[in-house]
């Protein structure tokens, strides 16, 4: 979070050129566009809903039993 609003203010209030903060900071140019797109980090965002083929088959049972400990 602290680079994330140094970059903002380097870039907003300074008048810094993307190009500039993406070398100074040492991250992509991309990511400087994502950062002055959004006031606060966005956060990671799940498309789909997670699929276990494996483990959905005993969910109800492992839930019994973390509700029983």
């Amino acid at each position: 979070m602290d680079l994330y609003g140094r970059v903002r203010h380097a870039v907003l209030v300074d008048g810094m050129s993307r190009r500039e903060a993406a070398r100074i900071f040492g991250i992509n140019r991309r990511t400087v566009e994502k950062m002055l797109r959004f006031s606060i980090p966005p956060g990671y965002r799940r498309d789909k809903v997670i699929r276990r083929p494996k483990l959905d088959a005993y969910m109800g049972i492992i839930d019994q039993i973390l509700e029983a400990d």
